[in-house]
């Protein structure tokens, strides 16, 4: 069994993209996976302009494309919140065993039916769908404990010379960043680090 890390975000794309590649080598056996959440944009650093140059030709050049390809429904949001809030609830969802479910509640709620999930309704709405109390949920959100847990994590990963998501760590120290990661590391291919 190979152990991995795996930093997501639920506000980027690739993340929700990979996440369906991950999650499959691990229902197969292949992989063991910790999964980390890493804020992309954390306070103060400015959010993407929803309808930016950016966002509109990273997607139209790459996303629409890779999610085509793999079968996966995804839409160029209408919000680009900070994910602090969902990313705490995150945490707390690992902890109830329910990630799985409380993530894709959150990411098909943000990239398929385009909400703004960094609000206290669409916490309540994905612990909902995840089986999770709505209430633990709200609260975890809003604990401060969890924000410092996922600087430790972003701190933690830049150490390792991670500095975006999606990223897998692999227990040798490797990383790679971007989608692609998985496949290369079972292959036994080397793995491709961000230049930071």
């Amino acid at each position: 069994m190979i152990n991995v890390r795996f930093y997501y975000d639920v506000v980027c794309p690739y993340s929700y993209l990979e996440s369906h590649v991950i999650e499959a080598a691990e229902d197969g056996g292949e992989v063991e996976v910790e999964w980390l959440p890493f804020e992309l944009r954390p306070a103060p650093k400015p959010l993407l302009q929803p309808r930016g140059d950016h966002l509109r030709v990273d997607w139209t050049r790459n996303v629409y494309a890779r999610a085509q390809a793999m079968g996966i429904e995804i839409h160029l949001p209408r919000y680009q919140p900070r994910s602090t809030l969902p990313l705490a609830a995150c945490l707390w969802a690992a902890e109830q065993g329910r990630l799985r479910n409380f993530k894709h509640a959150l990411y098909e709620a943000f990239f398929c039916e385009g909400e703004d999930i960094a609000t206290d309704g669409e916490i309540i709405r994905a612990a909902t769908r995840a089986g999770l109390d709505p209430e633990g949920a709200v609260a975890a959100a809003y604990d401060p404990a969890r924000y410092a847990a996922i600087a430790a994590i972003r701190a933690e990963a830049a150490a390792a010379g991670v500095g975006g998501v999606p990223s897998l760590l692999a227990a040798d120290g490797s990383s790679h960043w971007g989608m692609g990661g998985l496949a290369r590391l079972l292959g036994g291919e080397p793995l491709v680090p961000r230049s930071l």
